[in-house]
């Protein structure tokens, strides 16, 4: 994988989006790259300085911790999603659900309308959220299938589970 500063317009994209999940006054002094795979897909790295100095010598395999995806947006990843639960802001891109909803998140599964603790009504149809439990951890990021309200509909799925913590350990069985 090849590494690399972001460019002034990805630089402004990122910031968006670090935005947008509460988190840019934490990034404002981190030091982000770009990494590229072959498949033309972009990871998303924060790393260190030591790291950055390293990299200018060496052509490393993989560099810092991978907050996400750049594509047209920014999305983010598990680990990327865990930090920001963490440090960020909790806003209307985040929602939580029951203990119920936790263990099936965990397993792969979407949330249930009726298993929803808290969401906010401005959030549109289609968008990225990360899935939290009742104690605020990350547990997923998941794309709403409803607006606003909709989401709390009862028997129905409103939220389509991307990625979920539990991925790690039924990769390693």
């Amino acid at each position: 994988m090849k590494y690399r500063m972001p460019t002034r317009q990805e630089k402004t994209l990122l910031n968006r989006a670090l935005d947008k999940w509460g988190v840019f006054e934490y990034f404002k002094e981190k030091l982000l790259m770009i990494g590229h795979e072959d498949d033309g897909s972009a990871k998303i790295c924060i790393v260190s300085p030591e790291s950055r100095a390293a990299s200018s010598k060496l052509e490393p395999y993989f560099l810092g911790l991978v907050i996400g995806d750049l594509k047209k947006q920014f999305a983010p990843s598990l680990p990327g999603a865990d930090l920001f639960a963490r440090v960020g802001k909790s806003n209307e891109y985040y929602i939580t659900v029951d203990e119920n909803a936790e263990k099936l998140v965990l397993y792969g599964r979407d949330v249930m309308g009726n298993s929803i603790l808290q969401c906010s009504d401005t959030i549109d149809e289609n968008e990225l959220v990360i899935i939290l439990n009742s104690r605020n951890e990350s547990i997923g990021v998941g794309r709403t299938r409803f607006a606003g309200s909709s989401l709390l509909q009862k028997g129905k799925i409103t939220v389509t589970t991307l990625a979920d913590a539990g991925q790690y350990l039924r990769d390693e069985g």
